[in-house]
């Protein structure tokens, strides 16, 4: 029944690099959100954290 799936420690593998690839792009996502590194307070990245919003 089912024959095309792979073994165990393989799936586990693919299912936790894929996991790790994730968690590191929501992390990179909120860096570069919360701490743009521009000094430039006119730059488009801070119009979205802006406080009258």
């Amino acid at each position: 029944m089912h024959h095309m799936t792979g073994p165990l420690w393989g799936n586990i593998a693919i299912i936790g690099i894929a996991g790790a690839i994730t968690i590191g792009c929501f992390v990179a996502m909120f860096w570069m959100i919360f701490r743009p590194g521009e000094k430039d307070p006119r730059h488009c990245k801070n119009d979205i954290l802006r406080p009258d919003r």
